[in-house]
């Protein structure tokens, strides 16, 4: 406004008339009391320019300001949600770790990780007697595992099982088990709480980032769902001298029973026959039935004067400049023609125009600064014919939505007859409450 000022000093005469701008600069500058031909003569002077000048100073540096304050609240507010992304992460890895204190140890947590495996016996394998069995057993066991760290043997009735402290030896575990001796049958994994909390960790979020439908390369296989393993190699070369961690995708079928670490990569972009899902009804949902509408008239007058005492009073109203509260004070006959009207719109015909169907948008101040658009909520006045209008359209919706039971039950939020009760602490502070949304 001031910078439309300061074009309107252009050479004027001095029957010329006060423009808009010129006008509003000087109400704020508290020339706007002094008469037309005095406001005409401040206009034409040298200093009026220079102190519209010298007020658009003042304002483009209050403007800085007000964008500085702006730009670091904005900052503030975008480090307050990524603290509160960085404290819901803590949160999920304490969760997933069983880490709620400090007095655990980092070794301790509750995924539960492949950590070992298991042989069953294998019957009628050998004429050996049962001591020389277990002798000839951890005699390989002993070579397999030379190479490996802290880990423990168990044998039973039903076979042998090899736990290991280190997550992290669990590829080369299986590397070095390929060829049991003929009293071991099949193997399988054995999952449980191990060390290594990076590697559990590891291992929770890379088995959530699988896809779906990742399967094992072998065709005779075709398992689905892979099973990482952390592992470090400790082969140091010139350009990386420390040890270096990776993942192993592992198949745990009985054909494959290895790492394929392409295979169930690549299978990642495939699509498999999703008919299971329809046969579950996974997708099935609950809506209302094709016959049904909510263009029909309102049957009786009774009827609609329900809707017109359901409309708010004391609210201002829109552009009309109705307010609902003539509507429910009109008399009987005034309040026939509208139902006549209301009628016509429903059946289809008559159809409203664009300036009953506008709204009037005003702005609520909601917090301290008034020059920050941030701190204002918007709030719509509807014309009060369009009011009534909604009022019965968003009734019959709300019917028809019951008996279709097409909101699961544990919806209760704006339905009718649904309490929501709230329990107190142990004083009472919250009390008891309990309503029904209407």
């Amino acid at each position: 406004m001031l910078q439309a000022a300061l074009t309107e000093t252009a050479p004027l005469q001095p029957k010329d008339k006060i423009k808009g701008a010129t006008r509003k600069a000087m109400q704020g500058l508290e020339f706007l009391h002094l008469r037309p031909t005095f406001q005409k003569l401040v206009r034409r002077h040298d200093r009026w320019k220079a102190l519209l000048s010298v007020e658009i100073g003042k304002a483009e540096k209050l403007m800085d300001k007000e964008n500085l304050k702006q730009n670091r609240r904005d900052d503030r507010r975008d480090i307050g949600r990524k603290n509160e992304i960085f404290k819901h992460g803590i949160t999920g890895i304490k969760k997933i770790t069983g880490k709620y204190n400090t007095s655990k140890p980092p070794t301790e947590f509750k995924i539960s990780c492949p950590c070992g495996l298991n042989w069953t016996w294998q019957e009628h394998a050998s004429s050996l007697s049962e001591q020389e069995r277990e002798e000839r057993i951890k005699s390989w066991i002993k070579e397999c595992t030379k190479n490996l760290r802290t880990h423990s043997l168990k044998l039973t009735q039903q076979g042998m099982e090899i736990k290991l402290e280190a997550l992290t030896d669990m590829p080369p575990l299986i590397q070095v088990t390929p060829n049991p001796p003929p009293d071991l049958g099949t193997r399988s994994l054995i999952y449980d709480m191990g060390e290594n909390l990076l590697a559990g960790i590891k291992f929770f979020f890379q088995k959530n980032a699988y896809h779906s439908f990742a399967t094992c390369g072998n065709s005779e296989c075709g398992k689905t769902g892979p099973i990482p393993m952390s592992y470090i190699n400790d082969n140091a070369t010139s350009e990386q001298p420390l040890p270096t961690r990776s993942i192993e995708h592992f198949c745990e079928g009985e054909t494959c029973f290895r790492t394929d670490p392409t295979n169930f990569r690549s299978t990642r972009h495939l699509t498999r026959d999703r008919t299971f899902l329809g046969k579950a009804r996974i997708f099935d949902f609950r809506t209302i039935a094709s016959g049904e509408t909510i263009r029909e008239p309102v049957t009786t007058f009774r009827q609609f004067s329900q809707f017109i005492l359901r409309m708010p009073s004391h609210k201002a109203p829109g552009f009309s400049a109705v307010p609902a509260d003539l509507f429910k004070q009109a008399p009987a006959q005034f309040q026939r023609r509208i139902y006549l009207l209301v009628n016509e719109i429903l059946v289809g015909k008559y159809y409203c125009d664009e300036d009953m169907l506008m709204a009037k948008v005003i702005l609520i101040h909601k917090d301290k600064d008034i020059a920050i658009l941030d701190h204002y909520r918007p709030i719509a006045f509807l014309n009060t014919i369009y009011q009534l209008i909604m009022i019965i359209i968003t009734s019959r919706l709300r019917q028809l939505s019951e008996n279709y039971a097409v909101m699961e039950g544990s919806q209760y939020g704006f339905r009718a007859n649904r309490g929501v009760q709230l329990d107190g602490g142990p004083k009472g502070s919250l009390g008891t409450a309990a309503g029904n949304e209407r």
